[in-house]
């Protein structure tokens, strides 16, 4: 079926026309959403599903200066990137937020840290980094110590970016639970 007449269907509300238009592009946008996202990444699903949705709400605007492949593929790069920016925002805040956790169970609830305490709370850091295995331990000194972008990470392991900052993320969490229960742990005050 052409796209025209594949438009003109849907528009018309024909329920073959919806079944053949999901059972056409569900694939090809599935496997876009993996390849931008990450392989088993939990959102490919939903983006898939929010590709159609959004698709089917701005058909009436669709002007065919591109096929109806490639309008979808637009829609699903679009709504991949949206989902990579959201979780390169929680990633950065992960930072901050380790450390914010840490002062306050080490050094006190009103004492604000000096260069000395600082020093403790990022050996303390430093020392459950080590204790991580090689995958997260690996891909945290990418990241921090080599002060490599996503994309370069994305190349040097081979993996789309949305898996690297999955993965990113997952590490940083489990080294900011790492932290918390060594600083638990210790007496307070040293």
């Amino acid at each position: 079926m052409e796209d025209r007449e594949l438009v003109e269907k849907l528009l018309a509300k024909e329920e073959a026309a919806y079944r053949y238009f999901y059972g056409t592009y569900r694939d090809k946008i599935y496997k876009a959403s993996v390849y931008l996202l990450g392989y088993q990444d939990p959102d490919a699903e939903d983006v898939t599903q929010e590709v159609f949705l959004a698709a089917l709400k701005q058909l009436p605007q669709f002007e065919f200066r591109s096929s109806l492949y490639h309008w979808l593929y637009r829609i699903c790069m679009y709504l991949c990137y949206e989902r990579i920016r959201k979780r390169r925002r929680q990633v950065a805040s992960l930072e901050d937020e380790l450390e914010t956790a840490a002062a306050p169970l080490v050094f006190g609830q009103d004492q604000a840290l000096d260069d000395q305490e600082r020093q403790k709370a990022l050996e303390t850091i430093e020392a459950q980094r080590q204790l991580m295995g090689d995958p997260c331990r690996g891909l945290l000194d990418l990241r921090e110590k080599q002060q490599k972008s996503y994309a370069q990470i994305a190349d040097a392991l081979k993996v789309p970016i949305g898996t690297v900052m999955s993965r990113l993320a997952r590490c940083k969490e489990a080294l900011k639970a790492l932290v918390l229960k060594a600083l638990k742990e210790k007496p307070h005050g040293g």
